[in-house]
């Protein structure tokens, strides 16, 4: 069929729910699923909600802002108050606090087929409870079927958004990209379908960073310290008076996935690195924080990627057990957002690598076949894959200038943060090691519409342990790799090699060691 499983995510603590996301070419509808880990109980969201999100991509949770009472207090001159002055939200960063969420989801929706390229940012509250749910669209007004219907911010769809304090005061915002397309317009280069000339003329997709924010309470109750509306009652957010949110243009570029980091703890910016899909490059975005967030440098870390899709931070040296013993942690580049579902890296947590796949449409030799191909599981040991991992190569490690002759479709790269310097992720280069490479697109009658391979790209441990083995030495995590239209999901282990050439990242050998055949679109992956 044409169904297509996306994102998956595992909410955290407890009461643990498995989401998971599904949208299909020929339904005026999108699927919201989950199951709860402990009972195996399986339900979905109601027939409205469907209707209005028809192309979930990610779902994340919504934390729960909390809020002081501020009265006769001095608030500083950073912190955006009431009209009365009378309270300031909680900008407390305690781990405790980020676990305390809402009975609430955030989905991002849209995509450029016809029918689904009109998304927006939907939270659904209270999901799969038959009485109280509802969904509230923070980009746009919705008519009374589920459609937006405010002109300009209908136009573009949504695949990534994360919740992030942007102006200092603790208000928990929304830091998003979003892009649009002009209905199938191109051809080739993945699911884009366009050329470097079409884009940077403007005629094919484009991509923005954007943030929206966070509306204030009026005043906050004396006695209690609740937020209050204008009217008196509850201040909520997502109701129909403080919604749409505003929404604000950071930058240019950015279209569907990207991570955020801190690669300068001592200064007031956080960065984000962004895989722009339409315009073939990977991209970095400094973002001074404050009243009014505003991008202070911006760099290309490589234009000669290919179709950039997921981008990942990863720790390949396991820096993060240097930074537990280290004196001074904030010398390394920390994880703000990791940009996965599969957390492996924690905020404040160090990271030493970029981990981007490369959405290229190079179909395998003969997929056009009529030919019945059985899902199986596969290792290394007894057969042979299409895809090509740096231990095969003789030389797999490449600069981002260097020549593209070792690439052979879809991909996975890997980016070091450059070091030697405070500022030398702003202007030396990106190291780039190709660690998989020769992802070929199944060609299935499901896989016409766009077609590309890889998907998203994970890093994680075997063990609830993390890195640390029985050794008591810390390993590299294993890699995981959703196949999409490779129709393949794939598990690389790292290797140790004992010579490497000039020029080769040791932290980026590894080897596969799996193949999961799913013979249908592998959309994304959940670990847990």
């Amino acid at each position: 069929g044409d169904d297509d499983d996306d994102e998956s995510s595992l909410s955290q603590g407890e009461g643990d729910r498995l989401w998971i996301t599904g949208f299909s070419l020929t339904k005026n509808r999108g699927e919201l699923h989950t199951v709860d880990v402990e009972t195996g109980t399986m339900s979905y969201v109601n027939e409205m909600t469907a209707r209005a999100i028809k192309w979930p991509n990610e779902v994340t949770s919504i934390p729960r802002q909390q809020y002081y009472d501020v009265m006769n207090q001095q608030t500083n001159s950073s912190s955006s108050s009431s009209t009365d002055g009378t309270f300031v939200p909680s900008s407390s960063n305690d781990d405790d606090e980020q676990t305390c969420l809402e009975d609430a989801l955030l989905v991002t929706d849209g995509f450029l087929v016809p029918g689904k390229d009109k998304g927006g940012l939907y939270v659904v509250r209270n999901p799969t409870n038959s009485v109280t749910e509802r969904r509230v669209c923070l980009t746009g007004v919705m008519n009374l079927q589920g459609d937006i219907i405010n002109g300009e911010s209908s136009d573009w769809f949504y695949h990534r958004a994360v919740w992030m304090d942007m102006t200092g005061d603790g208000r928990q915002s929304i830091l998003a990209a979003r892009a649009k397309l002009p209905l199938l317009k191109g051809g080739g280069g993945g699911k884009g379908g366009n050329s470097q000339d079409d884009n940077n003329n403007g005629t094919l997709g484009k991509g923005q960073l954007v943030w929206l924010e966070r509306p204030m309470p009026h005043t906050v109750d004396e006695r209690t310290g609740t937020p209050l509306d204008v009217d008196g009652t509850v201040f909520d957010p997502f109701s129909p008076a403080n919604t749409p949110w505003k929404l604000r243009v950071l930058d240019e570029g950015p279209d569907v996935m990207f991570s955020v980091a801190d690669l300068d703890p001592q200064d007031d910016t956080i960065e984000v690195i962004a895989s722009q899909f339409f315009s073939k490059k990977l991209s970095l975005h400094s973002i001074q924080l404050g009243r009014e967030p505003k991008v202070t440098f911006r760099r290309v870390i490589d234009d000669r990627c290919g179709a950039a899709f997921s981008s990942v931070l990863a720790d390949l040296d396991g820096l993060t057990t240097m930074q537990q013993d280290a004196d001074n942690a904030a010398q390394y580049p920390m994880v703000v957002d990791s940009g996965s579902t599969v957390v492996s890296l924690k905020r404040n947590d160090a990271f030493s690598h970029l981990l981007v796949t490369s959405h290229e449409c190079s179909y395998a030799d003969g997929s056009g076949e009529s030919e019945e191909r059985l899902a199986s599981t596969s290792d290394t040991e007894d057969f042979e894959s299409e895809v090509t991992v740096s231990s095969a190569s003789s030389s797999s490690a490449v600069s981002s200038s260097s020549a593209q002759s070792k690439i052979d479709g879809g991909s996975l790269f890997a980016y070091r943060v450059p070091t030697g310097g405070k500022d030398a992720w702003k202007s030396k280069p990106w190291t780039r090691s190709v660690i998989a490479t020769g992802f070929k697109v199944q060609g299935q009658l499901s896989n016409m519409i766009n077609p590309g391979a890889p998907g998203f790209v994970y890093s994680f441990f075997p063990t609830r342990e993390g890195g640390m083995g029985s050794d008591k030495k810390w390993h590299r995590p294993l890699i995981g790799l959703s196949g999409d239209c490779a129709e393949s999901a794939y598990i690389l282990r790292p290797i140790e090699e004992d010579t490497i050439e000039a020029g080769e990242d040791r932290s980026t050998k590894y080897a596969l060691m799996c193949e999961i055949k799913c013979s249908s679109t592998v959309g994304s992956l959940a670990v847990g």
